[in-house]
């Protein structure tokens, strides 16, 4: 040590400099430290005389025993300059030490490739997935798993980092993977096993038998839900262990209300609608609903704890629709026909009914409940609005549309009906805002109103019906409302395709896709007319060239219309297979055809309507023609003699 450092601060040049140190006096009799057990031991010391324990002592004390701390753990907190695992660290059991990151690496992955390829296999009653780590939103941070065995306790709490520091100081540190786990993708994936597991709660329900009218009250089943959050904990805790492990998906039972004599009296209510026919009469007149029929016109309720049965007000209606095509008579107004510009009466106008639909629905709906079983239907009374004074003042000079049709090679059965369905439409007037119905206006098709037996559409086959082609008429009528912009109320296609409706059906080209088909009771055609005038309809058949014309009449107001398609959006082939249906009226072993294969297809029209210069969203008018087979009437009669 340099001179002068001792002779500035040594004891004698303290003394030189007149420096007394304090004198402090000893305690008559040294404190005794109190006893206490160190090891397991008791063990007592006195010890020697020495300064008190003050708190400014015992502060600098600790301080001191955290810097020590510090000191020897330093290489454990902070990133190791080593670049191997040290000794005693294991993974999983798994021994560890002197390995590098890149080694560890390579290591890691494998140790866990086999898991991570199916970690947990989930199962609920007899129903299993074998779900993949990635799908379950599972993977293995190897980089993580690496800092843990090299002694980088990244992002753990200080708790952790001094167990796991003790664990490697001692040597015994065993670490375990780092997996991160997906929480909202193991989510969506437990969410679309839950369309498997989850029921709904089903209700009391009622089945009714319309063959017998028994009706059987089915009381509400439990429902069934998939608990996904506790389902995912339970996975969470299988992965500690990496082993693959079955985990049971965790569910719960939704309870249900049920109140079985409202559901007991529910189903005896269904069986008294159904216990007997109900009779529609008018005049002489008479409809019968059986079982069958019965059964489409009841609506089942479900409520929170039952079933409530009442007749179906809707489907009454249908019906009653159906029915008024029977008894509405045709337009009251006289018909009228343009000579020299004025609209003349050339049939004068008749007290016509109208079923009244509100008053039917009504009254068949009380006859669900009723003992009495039969109906009479109400009609109202309608008197002609019109005088030939009127009429005479009325313009039909516009033409506002044609609907044209060719009937091309037809038999003389459907020339016939073609010209008779003509005639009772011809002259017809239609106020504005009212509604044409097509069956209305052409009757009952029989014999009595001038129509033939030929052949037509009915069901799933052609066969002779009274008044075969008529549709050619309603094909016209359509085209003229589709063409003057008009609402159409009603339309129904053909269920397969027939070639001769293609011609005129577009201004320019020829296709499908425009034609009406029509069956008293079952198929109408029906428009409104929503000019602000009145309209006349003129139907004109031109026998010569087989063409049926009809012109709708009133007041021109600047509605135009053009249509895009048609659109034809796809094919089916025809059925290879002919269809062979007995006919007793045919001799037995004799074979006629009645029908040819046609294609399928479907065909998209589009209507769009200009008024004021300004298009009206395009109206969409959609067929969907059925392939249709060779079919034969397979004769099963005598023989004729020879």
């Amino acid at each position: 040590m340099p001179e002068h450092y001792i002779s500035k601060y040594s004891p004698m040049e303290r003394r030189r400099s007149g420096y007394t140190p304090p004198h402090n006096a000893l305690p008559k009799e040294a404190p005794k430290a109190p006893s206490r057990i160190v090891g397991g031991g008791l063990t007592g010391r006195t010890p020697s005389a020495t300064t008190p324990i003050t708190l400014g002592n015992l502060s600098a004390l600790w301080i001191g025993l955290g810097v020590l701390v510090l000191v020897l753990l330093t290489p454990y907190l902070l990133p190791s300059n080593d670049a191997t695992v040290g000794t005693g660290v294991s993974l999983q059991g798994e021994g560890m030490q002197g390995m590098t990151r890149v080694m560890l690496n390579e290591r890691v992955a494998k140790r866990y490739e086999h898991f991570l390829k199916q970690p947990v296999t989930l199962v609920y009653q007899d129903r299993v997935w074998q779900p993949t780590a990635s799908e379950l939103g599972i993977s293995l941070d190897i980089r993580q798993t690496n800092n843990a065995l090299l002694g980088l306790s990244t992002g753990s709490d200080m708790q952790t980092q001094l167990r796991a520091t003790w664990a490697r100081w001692t040597h015994v540190l065993d670490v375990g993977p780092h997996f991160v786990i997906n929480g909202p993708k193991m989510q969506r994936y437990l969410m679309t096993l839950s369309t498997e597991i989850d029921q709904p709660i089903s209700g009391p329900d009622l089945l009714i038998d319309n063959q017998t009218g028994q009706a059987e009250a089915l009381p509400a089943q439990t429902g069934r839900q998939l608990l996904i959050d506790d389902s995912m904990i339970d996975i969470y805790q299988a992965l500690a262990t990496t082993e693959v492990t079955t985990v049971t998906l965790r569910t719960r039972t939704l309870d249900t209300i049920s109140d079985t004599a409202t559901l007991t009296k529910s189903a005896d209510t269904a069986e008294r609608f159904l216990s007997a026919p109900l009779i529609l009469t008018y005049g002489d007149k008479r409809w019968t609903w059986d079982r069958d029929r019965l059964s489409t016109m009841i609506i089942t309720t479900k409520t929170a704890n039952g079933v409530t049965v009442s007749p179906d007000a809707n489907a009454i209606t249908l019906e009653v629709e159906r029915l008024a095509q029977h008894i509405d008579s045709s337009s009251a107004e006289p018909r009228v026909e343009l000579v020299d510009g004025v609209a003349t009466i050339i049939q004068p106008g008749k007290k016509g009914f109208l079923l009244d639909r509100a008053a039917a629905v009504q009254a068949i709906g009380n006859a669900f409940y009723a003992e009495n079983r039969t109906v009479e239907l109400p009609t109202i009374p309608v008197e002609p609005k019109l005088d030939a004074a009127q009429i005479a003042q009325m313009s039909f000079a516009d033409v506002l549309s044609t609907g044209r049709s060719s009937f091309k090679g037809s038999a003389a059965y459907r020339i016939t009906n073609i010209t008779t369905g003509a005639k009772h439409i011809n002259g017809v007037l239609i106020a504005p805002n009212a509604v044409f119905s097509f069956n209305t206006e052409v009757g009952e098709i029989d014999e009595a109103n001038g129509f033939v037996q030929g052949y037509a559409v009915v069901g799933d086959r052609t066969q002779l019906e009274w008044g075969g082609g008529v549709c050619q008429v309603s094909t016209s009528m359509f085209r003229a409302a589709f063409y003057a912009g008009l609402p159409i109320v009603e339309r129904h296609a053909h269920p397969y395709y027939i070639r001769w409706y293609d011609e005129f059906a577009f201004p320019d080209v020829a296709g499908p896709g425009l034609d009406a088909a029509i069956f008293t009771g079952e198929l109408d055609f029906r428009l409104r007319n929503d000019t602000g005038h009145w309209l006349l309809i003129e139907a004109n058949v031109d026998a010569k060239k087989q063409i049926l014309d009809i012109n709708l009449r009133g007041v021109a107001n600047g509605t135009t219309v053009r249509v895009v398609g048609p659109k034809i959006t796809g094919t089916t082939p025809a059925p290879k297979e002919p269809v062979y249906i007995d006919d007793p009226t045919l001799p037995a072993g004799e074979l006629k055809q009645t029908d040819h294969a046609k294609e399928g297809m479907n065909v998209v029209v589009f209507r769009i309507i200009n008024r004021s210069g300004k298009d009206a969203p395009g109206e969409e008018y959609s067929t969907d023609f059925r392939p249709w087979p060779d079919i034969f009437l397979r004769g099963t009669g005598p023989k004729a003699k020879p």
